[in-house]
């Protein structure tokens, strides 16, 4: 492939973020994937490293000769460096006109705030992101008190491309139970992966950037992506789920009354949802938000894809999924 065809065929440059917990292997897997793209692309990478002192460019950059790599370094990206990062990215493009662009955030740093970042920089029309590749360590995955810890956590949900690296020092069990407790993660993954040495295959460069990811993605409208199912007779829970643009903006405030209603049954559809997952981009931030056991919770998500929810209830008719519907874009806010 050669590199006019690429910005031709794509327009936008396509850019990825590689994120994972201290020690996981990004660096190992963005030489691995400049290794095999060779020279059929320029590739710039954008490296954040969270100290002062700079260790990751200088081993990426000695790898390959006539390899364009900036540094922001001295602090996240995802919070101290925003204007750093708009400048590289303008620097980047006017003057390395890459064919693709990766960028490792540091360790601690949050997918999903870089993304917000990006949304809102001087060149967002100009770069396409791809789907957020995240990688972990089996074994450190299926410890308890690492999803405890909010930065670890944070990451796993903003990426829709999840990786197992480290594969050839786990024992087969932990990636097992990775493959296990990673497939059943809300929202799902687009893709589940394995990896020895930070091995990724270039397709983790092709997928489709989800619907909603991108600052050009506008249409407001509703999708029901589930209607309610078969019902089971001595089990009648039917479900039904929806999908909102991302650039759709929620009140907060309307929306935990309305889920709060609908968890106490107390609602106008006359249904009580005994099972609710959504995430929602309020006017307070992005929010994961859920209705168990009667209740109602609520916290901060990394995820940047799309508005979402998906409610199971006893009875869910017609009738039901259009007040609902209703009652849903009555809390998208005014602006």
């Amino acid at each position: 492939m050669n590199r006019s065809g690429v910005r031709e065929q794509r327009g936008a440059v396509p850019l990825h973020i590689v994120t994972g917990f201290l020690g996981v292997g990004k660096t190992t897997a963005i030489l691995n994937i400049l290794e095999k793209l060779g020279t059929a692309e320029r590739v710039a990478v954008v490296i954040n490293e969270w100290g002062t002192v700079s260790i990751d460019a200088p081993v990426v950059s000695s790898r390959f000769s006539g390899l364009a790599v900036r540094e922001v370094s001295g602090g996240c990206i995802c919070c101290t460096l925003g204007a750093a990062l708009d400048s590289t990215l303008e620097e980047v493009l006017e003057h390395i006109a890459p064919d693709r662009i990766i960028i490792e955030p540091s360790g601690v740093a949050k997918p999903g705030d870089i993304v917000d970042l990006l949304w809102g920089c001087p060149c967002a029309g100009r770069v396409e992101l791809r789907p957020i590749i995240g990688l972990v360590d089996p074994v450190r995955f299926g410890q308890p008190r690492m999803m405890a810890m909010p930065i670890y956590r944070d990451q796993v949900e903003a990426a829709q491309i999840l990786v197992a690296n480290r594969c050839d020092v786990s024992p087969p069990e932990s990636v097992e139970a990775f493959l296990h407790a990673a497939a059943e993660l809300f929202p799902p993954k687009a893709a589940l992966l394995t990896a020895r040495f930070g091995e990724l295959p270039l397709t983790v460069l092709e997928l489709p950037t989800p619907a909603g990811i991108g600052p050009i993605q506008q249409g407001s409208g509703t999708t029901l992506i589930s209607s309610a199912c078969e019902e089971n007779q001595e089990v009648p829970y039917r479900e039904a789920g929806w999908i909102w643009s991302a650039d759709r903006v929620f009140s907060l405030r309307k929306l935990e009354t309305l889920l709060e209603t609908l968890a106490s049954g107390a609602s106008v559809t006359m249904l009580k949802v005994e099972r609710g997952k959504a995430i929602f981009h309020t006017d307070q931030g992005w929010r994961l938000m859920e209705i168990a056991s009667g209740g109602f919770s609520q916290r901060e998500i990394q995820y940047r894809v799309d508005n979402r929810c998906q409610l199971i209830a006893e009875t869910l008719y017609d009738g039901d999924l259009q007040r609902l519907e209703s009652a849903f874009n009555a809390c998208v806010k005014e602006s």
